[in-house]
């Protein structure tokens, strides 16, 4: 694990990330530090043979906590232990925020405490355990060991057993084993028995991430005999099977970790600001990233508070132009996503980040793998329910595609038309049965005309104008059946003969270069061609030929056929090949062409070690260094304790992560506003349904974008939300960030009329009852107390100031995490 990895552990609480630390400064001193969370309280313990003096070591462990900026300790108490004896020497209470490092080093050794100390271990009544089991050691399953270990926090404790084929030698993950609870278990993650050693039946969830997939899926079904509670996290790319697989087996989800941040390898490579996007039923959302232009109508002159409640987009980050890229680095790994100082004013200069609803999207998983559009469809129509949901999933099925429209006019005006020549037939011909006189409508529409009339063996009476209303049927009707085999003929002809279409031409300038065609690579292809970017793409081999003939498809050696894609007057260059290596090579040839005319290039590099990725970062420091198993290990992590990743982006240098909830009796989150939600847990709710939904209402997702934060979650709620993975930590353990203390005071009464207004829009974005808002409205002037997050505050003082002068002021400062 790197240096900046610990820290960040170190930073959340995780005690076995201090203690580490606490240790490695103590080389040399003989003493060992241990660390443990004793309700909210830190315990560090110190033990050794001969014990240096007590004003030292308090000083030490003083300067070292403020260096490491724990955000969770406040207060923590220093144990002395000698060995073989459970009795401290001394103990001493340590109020970080007061105590400096001079105020130990003039104390001596009687300042001891005589208190009675807890016992040496852990009290397991205080502390929260969650245990999970990884099977695969390679460079994903070291990363969702780390990612585990993140979501401890305080007294919740996250302790994570291993399980790897073979020893490992050298780890990608610095420090690796020190996260784990025991050393790793060699041996074989399909035999019941090893299962059985690393103590599956104690775990909640089990992540299941080897090189092989059959070795995965195996796996799973073991585990589910042997833990029929434990949760399924599977590293599988075989989607149909994956959705037998849970239906069958149950709470299952399946990653493909190379799949899952293509999109961020895409819009780095883009460079136009879009960040990330997702789709919540046929709507799309993006995440753009852009600087406020002078006289901008959305942001310049605006409070960063009032943009929280827009129907169409809603910000989610505001950085002032005066701050330098270091201080911002260092705010993404010391704060929370999503927090900032309400009323902080926007100007042109400043880069801002905002969410918005664009219109009717198409997935570019379509792109690639088709086979997934009926298994999406069915899901869909699930949950849809009922007639009229299926109705309406018809409908804009219908309407994607314009050769759909067409069939399905056609389709509908040949029914009319055969129910049309029935009923005439029927009514005009005698002794005409029903059945006769269907299959003669029928025989109308194919152009059966003259065998209808022309086949009478006897005269019969009938109106003239009969037969000329059939005729007009039978010629509309040929026009529109030939109007669709007409469409069906092209599209078979057109695809046996794909093979003759001309290459696309290589573009010439401002294009993107996309060097690597594996499965990642074919998803950026699929982002880019949506997004209409002209590129071309290099692949050592190539699978399917037709490719060549939709894109710009070069096939052979990266570095032999570079010259070939004018890389050097591109407008980025995308390295997404399985070797790190090549990646830097191809890099630096792209750098160094574009250097010789002048130009600046972007370059996005895939990197499969985060030391790597730090180290070209200096060497390169333009350059997105991108490792796709540490940005897929925070959902594969995520997704074990029980959360639906629906996506994840980059943000700030953060990785953020697109979270479906299914609220429940039992939640974090249940009878909780969206306002406490979003402001308590730093997230952003994008989408919120209601379980007592009905349609026609269900499959609008209109009604649930973007949703206002006064709303109340219930149980059975849907919520999708933008969290960093301390966010989700916070929703785990229900670690709520503090409010403060707010006084309203209005100073005139209120008309009567009023009242009831004032009094209802007060209970809906305050946290006062209905009772409590309408007998304050009813007696004023007055003031009354109030707990409220700033956002919160901003907005009811806007709000609640339309009706009548307010005034709401802080009594304590909201503490900014």
């Amino acid at each position: 694990m790197t240096p900046t990895n610990l820290l960040e552990l170190c930073r959340n609480g995780d005690p076995g990330a201090i203690a580490t630390l606490l240790n490695r400064g103590l080389q040399g001193k003989n003493v060992i530090a241990s660390a443990d969370w004793q309700g909210e309280q830190l315990n560090i313990r110190l033990s050794s043979g001969a014990l240096p003096s007590q004003s030292g070591l308090l000083a030490f462990v003083c300067r070292t906590m403020k260096t490491l900026q724990v955000e969770a300790v406040e207060t923590l108490r220093v144990y002395a232990y000698e060995p073989s004896n459970p009795v401290p020497v001394w103990m001493r209470l340590m109020e970080l925020k007061e105590s400096s490092e001079e105020d130990f080093e003039e104390e001596g050794l009687d300042q001891s405490i005589q208190t009675e100390p807890p016992p040496l271990s852990v009290d397991a009544s205080n502390a929260s355990i969650d245990r999970f089991l990884v099977c695969g050691l390679g460079g994903l399953g070291q990363y969702c060991v780390y990612s585990l270990k993140r979501f401890a926090l305080r007294e919740f404790e996250i302790r994570v057993t291993a399980i790897a084929k073979t020893e490992t030698q050298e780890w990608e993950v610095q420090d690796l084993p020190s996260l784990l609870d025991e050393p790793a278990i060699i041996g074989d993650c399909r035999n019941d028995e090893v299962l059985l050693q690393a103590g599956i039946e104690h775990c909640r969830a089990i992540l299941l991430v080897t090189h092989d997939e059959s070795v995965n899926i195996e796996t799973a079904i073991a585990a589910r005999r042997l833990n029929p509670k434990i949760r399924l996290i599977v590293r599988s790319a075989r989607q149909s099977l994956n959705q037998l697989l849970k239906q069958q087996l149950g709470d299952f989800l399946a990653f493909e970790p190379t799949e899952l941040p293509a999109n961020a390898f895409t819009l780095a490579g883009l460079g136009a600001g879009i960040l990330g996007f997702f789709d919540i039923g046929d709507r799309r959302l993006q995440v753009v990233e852009q600087r406020v232009e002078p006289h901008d109508r959305r942001f310049d002159g605006f409070s960063a508070s009032s943009l929280l409640h827009e129907p169409k987009y809603r910000l989610l980050s505001h950085i002032p132009a005066n701050r330098t890229e270091l201080t911002n680095r260092a705010l993404a790994s010391n704060r929370a996503f999503y927090k900032w100082r309400s009323g902080a004013q926007i100007k042109a200069g400043d880069r801002v980040t905002f969410i918005e609803v664009i219109d009717q999207s198409k997935s570019p998983i379509e792109l690639i793998a088709p086979e997934n559009n009926w298994r999406s469809v069915w899901q869909k129509i699930q949950e849809t329910g009922g007639l009229g949901g299926i109705l309406a999933l018809l409908w804009r099925w219908i309407q994607a595609k314009q050769t759909r429209v067409v069939v399905g006019v056609g389709l509908s005006a040949s029914l009319l038309l055969w129910v049309l020549g029935t009923v005439i037939l029927k009514n005009n011909v005698p002794g005409m049965s029903w059945e006769r006189a269907v299959s003669s409508g029928a025989i109308l529409l194919l152009g059966g005309y003259g065998d209808l009339f022309g086949g009478l063996i006897e005269e019969v009476a009938i109106p003239g104008w009969v037969p000329l209303v059939c005729l007009l049927i039978t010629a509309i009707s040929l026009l529109f059946i030939l109007g669709v085999f007409g469409l069906i003929t092209d599209t078979l002809i057109s695809s046996r003969f794909s093979f003759l279409r001309k290459r696309p031409p290589i573009p010439k300038r401002n294009h993107i270069v996309l060097v690597g065609f594996g499965r990642v690579g074919q998803r950026i292809a699929a982002v880019l061609k949506e997004f209409k970017q002209p590129f071309v793409a290099i692949a050592e081999q190539l699978d399917d030929p037709n490719l060549q003939t939709q894109m710009p498809l070069l096939v052979g050696n990266p570095l032999s056929e570079l010259a070939r894609t004018n890389f050097a007057t591109a407008k980025s260059v995308i390295v997404v090949t399985e070797d790190q290596m090549l990646n830097l090579e191809v890099a630096l040839l792209a750098r160094n062409a574009a250097q010789e005319i002048h130009r600046n290039i972007g370059l996005v590099i895939r990197t499969y070690e985060q030391r790597f990725s730090n180290n070209l970062s200096d060497l390169l420091p333009d350059a997105k260094t991108l490792t796709a198993y540490a940005l897929s290990a925070e959902a594969f992590a995520s997704a074990a304790f029980g959360e639906n990743i629906l996506g994840l982006f980059r943000l700030n240098h953060q990785t953020i992560l697109v979270t479906e909830y299914r609220v429940g009796a039992a939640d974090t989150l249940v009878n909780k506003t969206l306002a406490q939600v979003a402001y308590g847990y730093s997230v952003v709710p994008v989408y919120h349904q209601t379980a007592q939904v009905t349609p026609p209402t269900a499959y609008d997702p209109d009604k649930f974008l973007l949703p206002p934060d006064d709303r109340l979650l219930t149980e059975g709620d849907r919520l999708v939300i933008l969290s960093s993975i301390n966010g989700l930590r916070r929703i785990e353990h229900g670690d709520m960030l503090p409010s403060q203390r707010w006084r309203l005071a209005i100073s005139h009464a209120l008309k009567p009329g009023d009242v009831f207004d004032c009094s209802s829009l007060l209970f809906r974005l305050s946290s006062c009852t209905l009772e409590q808002a309408r007998s304050f409205m009813a007696n004023l002037p007055g003031s009354m107390e109030l707990d409220l997050y700033s956002h919160q505050a901003y907005r009811l003082e806007e709000e609640l100031g339309r009706q009548v002068p307010v005034l709401l002021e802080a009594i304590a400062q909201e503490p900014i995490v």
